[in-house]
């Protein structure tokens, strides 16, 4: 099974199960992921059942707001070349963004 049939499945039975979820409200079940993953980073440890949770979470909330998966990945192919394209500085927390052009 490729990543869009399962996630295909994923989504039908969340909606069956989670019948009340929103796309809100699985971003806000993320956000508790996020911080396991970043609990687990800090102690060391590598917990790749917990990025998949995060995926999931990410998914769910795409699906239940009307973006399907292929839509995800193909905005995901486009935006890594825009990406590429662009200049990117580091912050002060180490993480990166790009420069803003002025028009």
């Amino acid at each position: 099974m490729n990543i869009v049939e399962l996630e295909n499945e994923r989504l039908k039975w969340s909606l069956e199960t989670f019948t009340e979820a929103t796309a809100i409200s699985s971003l806000r079940k993320l956000e508790s992921e996020i911080e396991e993953i970043e609990a687990d980073i800090n102690e060391g440890k590598q917990v790749p059942e917990e990025y998949a949770d995060a995926l999931m979470c990410l998914f769910d909330s795409a699906g239940r707001h009307g973006i399907g998966v292929q839509e995800i990945f193909s905005a995901f192919a486009e935006k890594l070349e825009k990406n590429k394209k662009r200049v990117w500085k580091k912050n002060s927390d180490n993480s990166y963004s790009h420069v803003k052009v002025s028009p």
